[in-house]
């Protein structure tokens, strides 16, 4: 009985045996072939996802100083719009409450913006870095869920708090909106143009958070990055500008006063002038947030002799800026006649309207997108190289 038993090392009856004679080693199982590590890193379960972003809620709600943030913060706009707003509703016309409205209104949008530039990385660039100090993240890591779902949680739970604040700016925002006659549209774009960046800075700074060990090194990263986007750059492209011009002779229509006829005659002149080409450094300017912000203005009239009416305000001003700057070489520039005076130049065109924000929106998303990758490869385990001094549990 026990010599018919084949043997444990032997292949299994049936099977052929090499020339050789020798049994094959058995293969091991296909199980154990593949690397459910690797595999699973990008596995995403909604589950998953809410159950790490619910975590980082609770973990953030249980402090008594998120709420007193939130409601100075929601305090502060309503003061701003009550002691801008209240004078000149007592004492002013009507047409002046609509146009100060909308200015308020523009000016309070961008100080949502600065407020979400201020709280978001704080909260975000100390995420995975943060926990991994205090030994929570070694636990999540070795749990059923996959670093996708861990960044992921922490992604959308960073971007509520961002939200948040959004959220709270309404009951100052919406008044100001209603009185200054802001289309539906115009306030959605800007809403839009804030949540994306929102969820853009809230996915670097989880980047930042699992490339550095230390909670206030990426913090620091964070607020460099925001400074040198939103102040840095403006000023290198300003000072920029006193590089990129030259002297040249060009064309410009300038009004003559003709005593026989007794009206202003527009003239062509060959003048000298110094071009400034600011524009070929306006790439700077293309992920400014502040641009971006006005990007999502209403459309601008690019004709310089159009009239300003009372829709005017901080954000629509700083969008013909921008897109004058953009075509700041155009021919149409340098016509200083009224349209109404003989000799009017027709063939000039208007300039083009070149938008900013693709390209913009492009560098914020490529960005966040990188980070978002760069997040998951670092926390995947097994881990092959920590840094000195880094915490595991």
């Amino acid at each position: 009985m026990t010599a018919m038993m084949p043997s444990p090392s032997g292949p299994p009856p049936g099977s052929a045996l090499p020339p050789g004679g020798d049994a094959l080693p058995p293969s091991p199982p296909a199980a154990l072939r593949k690397r459910p590590l690797a595999n699973g890193r990008w596995q995403l379960r909604p589950r998953g996802v809410w159950l790490v972003t619910a975590l980082e809620l609770k973990q953030r709600l249980r402090s008594l100083r998120w709420y007193i943030a939130l409601g100075v913060w929601t305090l502060v706009l309503l003061g701003i719009g009550l002691l801008a707003l209240g004078p000149m509703m007592y004492s002013g016309s009507w047409v002046d409450v609509r146009v100060t409205a909308r200015v308020l209104f523009s000016l309070q949008m961008i100080l949502v913006l600065f407020a979400m530039l201020l709280v978001v990385p704080a909260l975000s660039a100390g995420s995975i870095n943060g926990d991994r100090t205090a030994g929570t993240l070694a636990t999540l890591q070795v749990s059923l869920l996959s670093p996708a779902e861990l960044v992921l949680g922490k992604l959308l739970a960073g971007f509520a708090t961002g939200l948040a604040f959004q959220v709270l700016a309404l009951p100052s925002v919406v008044p100001l909106a209603l009185l200054g006659q802001v289309g539906i549209f115009y306030m959605l774009r800007l809403v839009l143009v804030l949540s994306l960046l929102t969820l853009c800075v809230t996915s670097i700074g989880l980047g930042l958070s699992a490339l550095t060990a230390r909670q206030l090194g990426s913090v620091v990263l964070m607020y460099a990055l925001v400074f040198g986007v939103t102040a840095v750059a403006p000023i290198t492209w300003a000072t920029s500008a006193a590089f990129l011009q030259y002297d040249t002779t060009v064309q410009t229509y300038r009004g003559t006063y003709d005593s026989s006829s007794d009206r202003w005659i527009c003239e062509p002149q060959m003048r000298e002038r110094r071009v400034v080409r600011a524009d070929l450094s306006l790439p700077l300017m293309w992920a400014n947030p502040v641009v971006l912000l006005a990007e999502a203005a209403p459309r601008v009239n690019m004709d310089i002799n159009a009239s300003e009416g009372p829709d005017m305000d901080a954000l629509v001003l700083l969008k013909a800026g921008m897109r004058t700057v953009a075509t700041s070489n155009h021919p149409s520039h340098r016509v200083n006649c009224s349209p109404e005076d003989p000799g009017y130049p027709e063939h000039l065109a208007t300039p083009p309207n070149r938008p900013l924000w693709p390209m913009g929106l492009a560098m914020w998303m490529l960005a966040g997108g990188g980070s978002l990758v760069l997040a998951v490869h670092r926390i995947g385990v097994p881990i092959g190289r920590l840094g000195k001094g880094t915490r595991i549990a």
